[in-house]
């Protein structure tokens, strides 16, 4: 585990010092003229401002002396996840230089035929946790805008492909008796079909259990039964999320346990959701799934989830 970790981490390294951008592009194209991380971050900016709030003097950066401060919250960027229909597939550059860099060592291809399956709509997607810097361009983009600290970097966190026979079959997750259990009883009784606010009204929590319409997370494999290819791959995205945040037994190069068990997802490639670009997990698929949008064939969706973060900073006004 710890070489895997060492050729992840110098590969970001080179990587990093070596490219200025990362590009985008659909199975067997080039970066030239695909997505860039500018656009990355232009298309993530919608969501950073999602629930923006600043209140003038409203909090205290210190009491003795007494110096008030402006109250802010708004969006963090805490991952970034691909899902691609075939093992060893990508539509990301950097992502497809690591797969073949640690290729060997983990014993996976360069690419791998498409999974879909056409029994009983049963779907399958590969998925690919992973972060990069943008939260530093998003502050150069909004310079009137206060923002708080927040220090994000360069990461692999989890290949389905390392750990095939987990995200295959969901065998790690059936050792995790209490939440197989809870998973097993919210599908017999269709729990999650309850609003998430109704549920809580009367104290019961299902966050990590329930995706709500897209149904159950656990087992966290990359199987799932919908009529929509957006929503399978939000599906897979947000199980691998879980994965790297509760890595159980399962293979994961970088660890999150601070990853949001209920994130503000953000379909950001090939298209944007619409009308909703910012949405909960299990929000419906009328609300954001663009199907005015015909994904490429080989292509591959690319996610960010979010997270709300508050502080205290020197007064500007809110500015």
């Amino acid at each position: 585990m710890l070489k895997r970790t060492f050729i992840v981490n110098l590969m970001l390294f080179f990587f990093v010092t070596s490219v200025p951008s990362i590009g985008f592009a659909g199975a067997g194209d080039t970066a030239t003229g695909s997505l860039g991380i500018l656009d990355l971050a232009a298309s993530a900016e919608t969501c950073l401002l999602f629930g923006y709030q600043c209140i003038p003097f409203g909090c205290m950066l210190s009491t003795i002396p007494p110096i008030p401060g402006d109250f802010v919250c708004h969006n963090i960027p805490r991952a970034f996840v691909e899902t691609v229909v075939g093992p060893g597939q990508t539509v990301i550059p950097f992502i497809g230089d690591v797969l073949s860099l640690i290729g060997g060592s983990l014993g996976l291809g360069s690419g791998g035929a498409a999974s879909h399956q056409t029994t009983d709509n049963l779907q399958y997607m590969d998925a690919h946790v992973f972060d990069v810097p943008i939260y530093p361009i998003l502050e150069f983009m909004n310079p009137l805008l206060e923002m708080c600290p927040y220090a994000d970097t360069w990461a692999v966190n989890y290949f389905s492909e390392a750990d095939t026979v987990n995200w295959r079959t969901g065998a790690a997750d059936y050792v995790n008796f209490g939440e197989m259990l809870e998973g097993a009883l919210t599908s017999l009784t269709s729990i999650c079909s309850v609003p998430d606010a109704a549920l809580s009204a009367v104290g019961i929590s299902l966050t990590d259990i329930c995706m709500w319409t897209w149904g159950v997370t656990y087992p966290r494999t990359g199987f799932s039964n919908s009529y929509s290819e957006p929503v399978e791959s939000g599906i897979a995205a947000y199980r691998a999320s879980r994965v790297v945040a509760n890595p159980l037994l399962r293979v994961v190069f970088v660890p999150d346990p601070a990853l949001p068990a209920a994130p503000t997802m953000q379909l950001a490639y090939p298209f944007m959701g619409k009308p909703l670009s910012c949405f909960p997990v299990g929000t419906p698929p009328a609300a954001w799934d663009n199907l005015t949008t015909k994904l490429p064939k080989g292509s591959g969706y690319v996610w960010i989830l979010w997270d709300k973060i508050c502080c205290c900073l020197p007064v500007h006004g809110c500015l």
